[in-house]
């Protein structure tokens, strides 16, 4: 199956860090956040790779040429928010594809485990794991009710940034960013997938239960990314 992962955004919560260099090439004892995602996707069996790119755009182009994996530019980065980063990518995305955000670091077994949902939205989520930055989710046996970046009623997962997306999955988010498109550029993908529970859509949790991830969205997460990978 093919993998989106999204890297087209600033991360100004990275600063200075990313005042030269993009998120995704931030270095974790020696080697970027895309590297290591690369070489856990390909762990896992995932070798068909496409990374969307804004910032600094062509540093990160000539990275995924270095890692042997496609590279696809939203030029309108600096105005978009995640959901049009991922419309920017669409004709990936029509077999189906597993989406990742370009800050996290994880466990093979995951991708692994995850791949083999039969659903056609599936969000990987950590139960009764909930940090304050976390997009906080609404489970119950297995569906997702609800998604937000804010503080919900019954929340009791956090989304890690990793989701995966049947062709039929696929058609629908689709439609909804073409539809969000119209109304601006700012969504973020939580929004769009948020939209589709609320219009029916099913959209289920896998819980990743131990399966180990770090998500770097502070300069002193890098630390955190380090003991992760002893």
């Amino acid at each position: 199956m093919k993998t989106i992962i999204l890297a087209a955004g600033r991360a100004p919560r990275l600063l200075p860090l990313t005042k030269e260099s993009p998120q995704c090439l931030l270095e974790v004892k020696g080697k970027t956040i895309l590297e290591r995602q690369v070489e856990t996707l390909k762990k896992a069996g995932v070798k068909d790779i496409v990374v969307v790119c804004g910032y600094l755009a062509d540093k990160v182009e000539a990275a995924c040429k270095k890692l042997g994996v496609k590279s696809v530019l939203n030029p309108f980065y600096d105005v978009s928010g995640m959901a049009m980063t991922l419309w920017v990518g669409k004709e990936e995305l029509k077999e189906g594809f597993l989406l990742i955000y370009s800050d996290i670091l994880f466990d093979s077994e995951i991708v692994s485990n995850l791949l083999q949902q039969k659903c056609e939205i599936c969000l990987a989520v950590k139960k009764d794991s909930l940090r304050e930055e976390a997009e906080k989710v609404v489970e119950k046996n297995g569906a997702v009710e609800s998604v937000s970046k804010e503080r919900l009623p019954r929340e009791n997962a956090e989304f890690i940034g990793m989701a995966k997306f049947s062709a039929a999955g696929a058609e629908k988010i689709v439609r909804e960013l073409e539809e969000m498109a119209k109304e601006g550029l700012g969504g973020t993908m939580i929004e769009t997938i948020d939209r589709l529970i609320k219009k029916g859509a099913s959209v289920t949790a896998f819980d990743i239960k131990q399966g180990k991830f770090v998500d770097i969205d502070f300069p002193e997460d890098l630390k955190r990314a380090e003991k992760f990978l002893e």
